[in-house]
């Protein structure tokens, strides 16, 4: 038998998820990385390097929507929990969710042509808002959907796997939406000339259309195809709890607190690296050519992705051999070493070499992305123990929302941040040399100060496999098998 036989066979057949159920909840992972990511990898570019709206209306952009999520994610969350129908508890939700999202998202892009700065930053956030709203409907019950596939511990990061390769590759897109919105076929007629331009908000008008079909078609076949495999057990026996109960009692989670923290640093520094390091890139490296600088950021998601996808399996093999928290622990000090290089590697005579760190950042992130929604399920089982109660909706969008306000508080430092260092997109290429020494040091200071603090934070998650293992013996103990 061989070496990845003996692993397959730790896993007792009773806990397998079928790799049809694994693939069918993994086509929707797209969903959430399109729905979410190509607005924030897309608004430095759209609204401030074209617009002209000032970085500081970006970040209020961003966090709006955040802080909009803060609210309704733990109410979407919540009722999903308590929702009881002869479908499920999360199915109904991500059926009509998918739906909705689809027909809301093309809305954020399509403003009208002449607007203030001010006034497209008010219909972004309103419009952002809507469509954030249905997108939560979607969202919350898809996310929970992962916490009830299987009870076992090494299972659930092979489901994480399969997701992990669909949303990679979903990141594709992200990382060349810059450069797809300057292809000519997108060009308008500049008033002033004629002459045809390119116009990112004009092309953002019709791939939001592209996406909006892709979130309908992925969105939907997770509420199709997948099983709740924990609500026949919690159906009959969990009680309907309160909304302040059910926060009081995930925020009273240590195992989870430490999760959260981890997290809130490790994507804080991983955010600055995308989003000030946009501008470090494009003007110090590539003196403010926009087309040059799509076109390296579309290199570098392709090499992000095929070093992401080469170590998400490295990943979780190695997960069954040390665990969970030591695979993160490496992916951490993967990604320092992509952070503590950039005074070397951002270089105006080299700019290729920019593309070494994006490998680091692509290693890094397939240990963190396997990792965290496997972990999360093991704090889920954590509760369960402790107050006897399923609440996966109460975590997912705690997390969630966790994830989602990492990025977008990096969004919000970069912003400020840009502004102090004396950075004016209307010199393009021209930025003096003081702004470009400012920017290249906060582009090292930021990112490895988070990243040291998150590796700090993990030495205190409590729940390791065999820690893992006692919980669920505790649980079939109490309340059976699932």
């Amino acid at each position: 038998m061989s070496q990845s036989d003996n692993h397959l066979a730790q896993v007792a057949s009773k806990d397998r998820v079928p790799f049809p159920k694994k693939l069918a909840y993994a086509l929707g992972g797209p969903v959430d990385i399109l729905s979410v990511w190509v607005l924030v990898s897309i608004a430095y570019p759209l609204f401030n390097m074209e617009l002209e709206m000032r970085p500081l209306y970006v970040s209020i952009i961003l966090m709006s929507l955040r802080l909009w999520d803060g609210i309704i994610d733990p109410i979407m969350g919540w009722i999903s929990d308590n929702t009881r129908t002869r479908w499920g508890r999360r199915r109904p939700f991500i059926f009509v969710g998918a739906i909705l999202s689809a027909l809301t998202y093309p809305l954020i892009f399509w403003f009208p042509v002449g607007l203030s700065p001010e006034q497209n930053m008010l219909w972004v956030i309103g419009f952002g808002i809507i469509f954030y709203t249905c997108f939560t409907v979607w969202a919350m019950p898809y996310q929970s959907m992962l916490m009830e596939m299987t009870p076992d511990y090494h299972e659930r990061t092979r489901v994480t796997e399969v997701r992990g390769y669909f949303q990679t590759l979903a990141g594709l897109l992200n990382g060349w939406i810059w450069w797809i919105t300057l292809r000519p076929l997108f060009f308008i007629s500049d008033p002033g000339t004629g002459e045809l331009v390119a116009s990112t908000a004009n092309a953002m008008r019709y791939v939001s259309l592209g996406i909006a079909v892709f979130i309908l078609i992925g969105g939907l076949i997770p509420a199709i195809f997948v099983k709740e495999r924990y609500y026949e057990k919690i159906r009959d026996r969990q009680k309907r709890i309160s909304l302040s109960k059910s926060l009081k009692e995930t925020f009273s989670n240590r195992a989870f607190v430490v999760l959260c923290c981890f997290t809130l640093f490790f994507l804080l520094g991983t955010a600055i690296f995308d989003s000030f390091g946009r501008y470090v890139g494009t003007y110090y490296v590539l003196g403010g050519d926009w087309d040059r600088g799509s076109f390296f950021a579309g290199w570098g998601t392709l090499v992000y992705t095929g070093f992401s996808l080469s170590f998400i399996p490295i990943f979780r093999r190695l997960s069954e051999r040390i665990g969970k928290n030591k695979c993160l622990t490496i992916s951490v000090f993967v990604v320092l070493i992509s952070a503590t290089t950039t005074w070397w590697t951002f270089t105006p005579n080299f700019p290729w070499l920019m593309l070494i760190n994006t490998a680091f950042i692509g290693a890094g992130y397939a240990g963190l992305w396997l990792m965290l929604p496997s972990m999360q399920v093991d704090v889920v089982d954590f509760d369960e123990l402790r107050t006897g109660e399923r609440r996966e909706g109460g975590f997912a969008a705690i997390f969630s929302w966790i994830l989602k306000l990492s990025f977008c508080v990096g969004f919000l430092i970069s912003g400020p941040l840009l502004e102090w260092t004396g950075f004016d997109a209307s010199l393009e290429g021209a930025q003096p040399d003081a702004v470009y020494r400012n920017m290249r040091i906060g582009y090292i200071l930021i990112p490895v100060g988070a990243l040291l603090t998150a590796l700090l934070l993990l030495k205190f998650f409590p729940i390791n496999k065999e820690k893992a293992a006692e919980i669920r013996r505790a649980l079939e103990a109490r309340r059976g098998e699932v």
